[in-house]
């Protein structure tokens, strides 16, 4: 197929998706001459969970530098007042820095889990104004909600374990999250576009986002923002998305050894997407038989229908953004075209 008509077949789809959506896409393959966007490249737009990346990436730097442990206990790092209530009765001491990054400690999810009452994302969307802060997220699945098991008994997806994860960082290195997303990631990667909405500002350009919708609800621009916070709470453009992603997986930000441990697959998530820690990964076949056989492409995926991900097998960085929780089957349809263009090219 070539360069010109990965192009051109991208294009044509990408359109048809407009009609209905606003999709910003990225796609580089090097080695098959790729170099490929769509959608506006200078408007930054909110990564919802793909932002757990950086978290566990963050994570991870302190564990090759040996001042964390994968199986520290949470406890240790965060103490007993702020974690009673959050895991099962008498496992408060087995649930670990691995548990909290696979999903798989037990806690519940402030966002969408079950909650004796309306969860925290119905909550943010009644009130558009209220700000939310990472005590209120956690205060949240403490008084509202129960664990779903023991720490390593199963698999739930948790934004509550990634707001732990967040506190951890901020406890053992001293400084606020925003301070060392920007430090330890966006300054060093010269990602100068990527910031953290409500929190901070890019090095250079704006600080508004692309349209973001939750369900029929717009939410860019408001405090309910606030809910993502190390669990996904930045905002970059397509350009800075593809550098972490490269930089992820090409060892300029963590070993190599380091990025496969986290790519590895450990849990289903849903049909078609696998879960490592604090990655994603996604078998084709589980939407579609006829679809076995295609790469795995590993990284990060968002309820606003965001993807980041690198396929190894033609060595290319995806980034998807179509902004809106109502576009999670087109922005698959997306990314199923891209990876089929790839394997023609």
């Amino acid at each position: 197929m070539g360069r010109m008509g990965f192009t051109n077949a991208l294009t044509v789809h990408l359109d048809k998706q407009s009609r209905k959506w606003q999709p910003q896409v990225a796609v580089r393959a090097p080695h098959l001459g790729i170099d490929f966007r769509y959608g506006p490249e200078d408007l930054p737009f909110h990564s919802a969970s793909v932002g757990k990346l950086i978290t566990a990436a963050l994570i991870m730097q302190l564990v090759e530098k040996r001042e964390l442990a994968c199986g520290t206990p949470v406890v240790e790092l965060l103490g007993e007042e702020l974690l009673q209530g959050l895991f099962a009765h008498g496992q408060l001491e087995n649930a670990t820095l691995e548990h909290l990054l696979t999903h798989t400690s037990g806690i519940n999810d402030y966002f969408t889990g079950r909650s004796k009452g309306p969860s925290v994302l119905k909550k943010a969307l009644r009130d558009l104004d209220r700000r939310w802060t990472p005590l209120d997220l956690v205060a949240h699945t403490r008084n509202y909600q129960k664990p779903v098991g023991g720490p390593g008994q199963r698999f739930f997806y948790s934004d509550t374990g990634f707001v732990l994860l967040g506190l951890v960082l901020e406890s053992v290195l001293g400084a606020e999250y925003q301070e060392l997303v920007h430090d330890r990631i966006f300054q060093p990667l010269a990602m100068n576009r990527s910031f953290m909405p409500l929190l901070s500002k890019p090095a250079s350009g704006t600080d508004e986002i692309a349209p973001l919708y939750v369900g029929k609800t717009r939410v860019d621009g408001t405090n309910a923002l606030s809910i993502d916070w190390s669990g996904g709470g930045i905002a970059a453009t397509v350009e800075d998305y593809l550098t972490l992603i490269h930089a992820l997986r090409s060892g300029n930000l963590l070993g190599k050894e380091t990025w496969e441990w986290m790519a590895k697959s450990r849990h289903k998530f849903r049909s078609g997407m696998y879960y490592g820690a604090g990655t994603m990964n996604v078998k084709f076949s589980g939407f579609a038989p006829w679809l076995r056989g295609w790469p795995r492409p590993v990284g990060h995926q968002g309820i606003t229908s965001t993807h980041l991900l690198y396929d190894p097998v033609h060595d290319a960085e995806i980034v998807i953004n179509f902004g809106s929780s109502k576009a999670i089957r087109a922005s698959f349809a997306t990314l199923i075209e891209i990876v089929g263009l790839l394997r023609k090219s």
